[in-house]
């Protein structure tokens, strides 16, 4: 495999690790589930997405003949992150504030409560 290959798939793997690294300090870090959720969607996403192209270039260059299918799967892996993570944590934070989950104290703006309905399935007065 050439050097120039050898320093990028490297270079992914560092980068992709190390925002993973961070979206982990983030989840534990951040003051509320929607912070916490930002964290998850966004340096996991970009993490997870390097770590599988430094593969992918690892299936197309390192062998003496590249491996097209296994390839084509890792691009296929990449496009299902990035479809399913930010849709996943969207959906996650959308249902703590429908369920009423607190926000931070440093929170200050709320811009949600005038679109977004609390507990639609739970009637007046019952928990």
């Amino acid at each position: 495999m050439p050097p120039i290959h050898e320093l990028f798939v490297g270079a992914a793997l560092l980068l992709g690790a190390f925002l993973m690294v961070v979206a982990a300090v983030g989840l534990i870090r951040f003051p509320d589930i929607y912070c916490r959720m930002h964290a998850a969607g966004k340096a996991s996403t970009l993490g997870m997405v390097l770590v599988l192209v430094a593969a992918v270039t690892l299936l197309l260059f390192a062998a003496e003949s590249p491996q097209w299918s296994m390839a084509v799967r890792g691009v296929l892996a990449i496009v299902f992150q990035f479809l399913t993570i930010p849709t996943a944590t969207h959906l996650l934070a959308r249902a703590a504030y429908v369920r009423e989950y607190p926000l931070a104290a440093r929170t200050a703006l709320d811009e949600l409560k005038d679109f977004l309905p609390t507990r639609p399935d739970c009637p007046e007065g019952k928990e």
